[in-house]
């Protein structure tokens, strides 16, 4: 009895797909691992088994993305949470030996994504993190993305990532969780070679972070967003700066004597004792955006481009204050080539009758 055609040519599909002569035999490798890096790692292990050639590109991808919240028992109904414990136990197990795989062949990895969910013993999770992080570090890491989304444990970065020599771009996101900096004397040698940092969603504990900036010889970029715990931010090599939502934070101290980008939106949870002051003699670029506070500007900007967007919060109460402060903001930026005042910035002002009149129009110089 001859099978009907449409099971006869799925049943030839499968075949095929199962030979070394796979759907990835006429890509350039380089492609099908940008495909493969949009999988989740539970989908890979299913690959690899349909062909070695899927398995070697499995493996050899030098982009590499990690995620357990599909297994996240917290975030389970409790009838789910006993099945998602085991699935998530073998998941860690699988990863174990699938990071120490791409160790062994010597698999270069230029890009590590990964996102974990703590739970379970946090001493057990925090070692296998650290122990993927040093096979990732140990192979040429170039771009690490961490992000734990989570706010009831504390965070380290382990050494392995703080010595890394070829690292040169990390990101950092929790759920508003600790981070802990080494202090000043052990972070002296650490991101010898990042330039690209940025940080989302951290508590950082103490200031040892703002203190340790200064180490950092090679850092061109800090992007800070919903940051608490920073009070200075003190660089040599810095060129741009973006500080975004980080409002829990009432003052900022700014020193970067090669700064020329700095973007600020910044509205303080604080009824007083909110400042900003700024030493930036090669800033050309600044946009401000958020609520007044008391401004301190070292020297004049050598602007070329300004923007203010600033009003005022529900804390206000001294307009003599006020004015002081819009009158220092303006006055360091009286060489800008092209001033834009924001229409809030303009209402404030109007509602200052004491306010200097030349500041009144908005201004394209």
């Amino acid at each position: 009895m001859m099978a009907r055609p449409h099971k006869l040519a799925k049943t030839m599909e499968l075949q095929n797909f199962g030979d070394d002569d796979d759907i990835f035999s006429n890509l350039p490798n380089h492609i099908v691992h940008r495909i493969l890096f949009f999988l989740q790692l539970v989908d890979l292990s299913r690959l690899s088994c349909v062909s070695r050639r899927c398995k070697e590109l499995c493996i050899s991808n030098p982009c590499l993305a990690l995620t357990n919240v599909i297994y996240d028992t917290l975030q389970s109904p409790p009838r789910f949470r006993f099945n998602n414990f085991m699935n998530g136990y073998r998941f860690k197990n699988f990863v174990d030996r699938f990071m120490a795989q791409r160790s062994l062949y010597g698999v270069k990895t230029q890009r590590f994504y990964l996102r974990w969910c703590l739970g379970g013993s946090l001493e057990d999770e925090a070692y296998r993190i650290n122990t993927w992080l040093y096979h990732a570090v140990n192979s040429g890491l170039e771009k690490l993305q961490i992000e734990l989304p989570t706010e009831r444990f504390g965070f380290a970065l382990p050494p392995c990532v703080l010595n890394c020599n070829t690292l040169k771009s990390l990101f950092v996101k929790t759920d508003n969780g600790i981070l802990k900096f080494p202090s000043v004397s052990l972070a002296a040698g650490a991101f010898t070679m990042l330039q690209i940092l940025q940080f989302e969603s951290i508590r950082i504990e103490e200031d040892f972070f703002g203190e340790a900036l200064s180490n950092f010889n090679s850092l061109k970029a800090l992007i800070l967003n919903k940051i608490s715990g920073l009070k200075r931010i003190n660089s040599s090599t810095i060129e741009q700066l973006r500080i975004r939502d980080c409002n829990d934070i009432p003052i900022i101290n700014i020193s970067a004597e090669k700064l020329r980008i700095l973007l600020i939106l910044w509205r303080p949870n604080y009824s007083g004792g909110t400042s900003l002051k700024i030493n930036a003699p090669n800033l050309e670029n600044f946009e401000w955006g958020g609520h007044v506070v008391d401004f301190y500007c070292i020297g004049d900007f050598s602007l070329t481009q300004a923007s203010i967007a600033l009003g005022l919060s529900e804390h206000h109460q001294y307009e003599s204050s006020t004015k002081c402060n819009l009158d220092k903001l303006l006055h360091s930026m009286r060489r800008a080539k092209d001033l834009t005042q924001w229409d809030k910035f303009i209402e404030v002002k109007i509602t200052l009758p004491c306010f200097s009149k030349p500041y009144i129009t908005v201004l394209w110089l």
